[in-house]
């Protein structure tokens, strides 16, 4: 069986990768996920002074900061026909068929190895209950598909920052990766405290054994990959690849698959944090009390006197959840008293359930009767205290740490997460826009 054949039936494939070229720096070209810094508009300025007029990732993307600005068809528009013009300036060059193993180094982690591959759109299936080889970790928020899809349809290229993660406790993967590592096709440092990133690059001749440790992992599981990060943009993918199917595109065209980074779940460099929430436009006191109140309608309170977040983790998923509130510190009549008041509480839930499933629900519904609030999902506590601090009328919601370790037998065993439950690394520890991939092919 040929290398091509062993990853067909574990949904991968062997792509055409581009990368920046000699003339084209790559500490410019390279720019973070999208969806991170969503509340923070300044971190995007300072990214477009550091890019200048050079050849970026910046332009070929749509910060979701700027998503509710109006312009998005604008932006759209803008994002296509700048990848166009990189396609036909000669700023990338086209690798021969393989891939290409990352090493990334950040602020928090010395290493953490990734493997750029294509994947299989019709391997992958978000529908609730799926069983395919791709599955999504997190809910599937079909209202936040469009705008993606919009960039995607007409899109020139394939530009990820989705990660899919394996579990694969031998490093069985990346181990064959590095052995068939021929020659280092990248190495420079990221942008705005991203780390150092090395990539390397295997030729489809070299994959066999890549190939065999993917195919290995598929006989333990019929779920191989799970999407890490980016499942609405993998999403939006599969459904455009569903369009141009259903419109006559043969099954061999570029839109039938994806480009993604996959990870090792047992990376010592991967480690997972909560996605905390931040509600806006509230009185924060009142929000706290409200919200407190649904919680206890549907969980029993068992634990309303700590006051100090070093409680979280000493409970147990299974014993029960832990759920920090900190809001601007107010008296009885609304009074600003200036600092954080912070308030903890826990309840049981059910065994190999988490504290974020009661309490999305909860945020939903309030949402839905306080149209004047929105709500914000933010990496880092120490990010939910400064945006909560910095004004008088939000709420910051911090959840407790989650263990990766029971991951893969969560997916499978119950579905996936509540949408926004955790992130992989810190925020400046998300995947920069870096390999390309052509998508359009005429038909």
């Amino acid at each position: 069986m040929t290398p091509q054949e062993r990853l067909a039936q574990c949904g991968a494939a062997i792509p055409e990768i581009l990368i920046p070229n000699q003339d084209t720096n790559p500490e410019q070209w390279a720019v973070i996920a999208c969806d991170q810094f969503s509340s923070e508009r300044a971190y995007w300025e300072d990214v477009a002074k550091t890019v200048g007029d050079a050849p970026s990732t910046l332009n070929l993307i749509i910060p979701e900061c700027y998503l509710e600005d109006g312009d998005k068809e604008e932006r759209v528009n803008r994002a296509n026909a700048s990848m166009e013009e990189v396609l036909s300036s000669g700023a990338l060059k086209t690798l021969k068929p393989g891939f290409v193993l990352v090493n990334r180094s950040t602020p928090h982690a010395p290493s953490r190895k990734g493997l750029v591959i294509a994947v299989d759109l019709e391997a992958y299936d978000f529908a609730e209950g799926s069983q395919s080889a791709i599955r999504p970790t997190e809910g599937t928020i079909r209202d936040r598909l469009p705008p993606r899809m919009d960039i995607r349809r007409d899109a020139g290229l394939d530009l990820p920052h989705i990660l899919l993660l394996i579990d694969d406790p031998e490093d069985s993967v990346m181990k064959a990766a590095e052995y068939a590592a021929i020659e280092t096709v990248y190495d420079f440092d990221l942008m705005q405290n991203g780390g150092h990133i090395q990539g390397q690059f295997i030729p489809e001749e070299a994959l066999a054994p890549v190939a065999q440790a993917f195919q290995a992992l598929a006989t333990r599981s019929n779920l191989i990959f799970a999407v890490g990060d980016g499942n609405h943009s993998l999403a939006s993918a599969r459904e455009i690849w569903r369009e141009k199917k259903a419109a006559g595109a043969p099954m061999n065209h570029p839109a039938r698959y994806a480009l993604a980074e996959v990870e090792n779940i047992h990376d010592a460099g991967m480690h997972f944090h909560p996605i905390h929430r931040v509600l806006f436009g509230v009185n924060p006191a009142q929000a706290s009390k409200e919200i407190a109140q649904a919680l206890q309608a549907k969980v029993q309170k068992v634990d309303s006197g700590a006051q100090s977040f070093g409680v979280l983790g000493a409970h147990s998923q299974e014993m029960g959840a832990v759920l920090g509130v900190v809001p601007v510190s107010q008296d009885s009549n609304g009074s600003t008293g200036g600092g954080l008041g912070e308030e903890v509480w826990s309840f049981p839930i059910p065994q190999g359930r988490l504290s974020v499933e009661p309490l999305q629900d909860v945020l939903d519904d309030f949402l839905s009767t306080h149209p004047e609030a929105s709500i914000d999902y933010i990496h880092g506590d120490d990010a939910v205290r400064e945006l909560t601090g910095a004004a008088h009328d939000r709420l910051g919601i911090i959840l407790p740490e989650l263990d990766k370790n029971s991951f893969f037998t969560r997916i499978t065993d119950v579905g996936p997460y509540p949408r926004k439950t955790f992130s992989i690394g810190e925020a400046v520890e998300k995947r920069y826009y870096l390999e390309a991939r052509v998508l359009k092919s005429e038909f």
